[in-house]
C-alpha cells in the first residue's frame, strides 16, 4: 500500500475521537501531581560523601594484590622452579618411572621444546 492509500482509509470516528483529545487534554490533579513529584524525590540516588584517592604504591605491589597476594606469588614459583627442575634436570626417579610406564626408555631424554631443525628441513 502506498501514502496515497492510507490517507483516503482513515475512519472518520477515530479522527473525531483523536481531535476531541487534542482540543480537551487531560488536566492532573494537584494533588497526584505533588505525590508523584514526592515518589520521584525518594527515588533520587543519595549523593555519597568525596573519599581521598589512596596513596600511590608501587607496580609491584600492585602486581602481588592482582595476583592475589604473597602466598599466591610463592606458590608460583615454585610451581615454576619445580617445572624446570623436572623438565632439565630430569631426575633419575622421575627417569624410572617413565621408563616403567613405557614413556622412554632408560637413558633417552623427552626434548619437550625441540629447535627449528625440523621445521626448516625440506623434505
Amino acid at each position: 500500500m502506498g501514502k496515497a492509500t492510507e490517507m483516503t482509509d482513515r475512519d472518520p470516528l477515530l479522527d473525531d475521537l483523536f481531535r476531541q483529545a487534542r482540543e480537551n487534554p487531560p488536566v492532573a490533579d494537584s494533588d497526584f501531581m505533588a505525590r508523584i513529584l514526592a515518589d520521584a524525590v525518594a527515588l533520587q540516588p543519595v549523593p555519597r560523601p568525596v573519599v581521598a584517592a589512596p596513596a600511590r604504591r608501587s607496580l609491584w605491589s600492585r602486581l602481588i594484590t592482582l595476583l592475589g597476594g604473597a602466598a599466591v606469588i610463592a606458590g608460583l614459583g615454585s610451581a615454576a622452579m619445580a617445572g624446570l627442575v623436572i623438565g632439565y634436570v630430569q631426575p633419575a626417579p622421575l627417569t624410572n618411572l617413565a621408563d616403567s610406564f613405557g614413556i622412554v626408555e632408560a637413558g633417552d631424554s623427552v626434548e619437550l621444546l625441540p629447535g627449528l631443525d625440523g621445521l626448516l628441513t625440506e623434505e
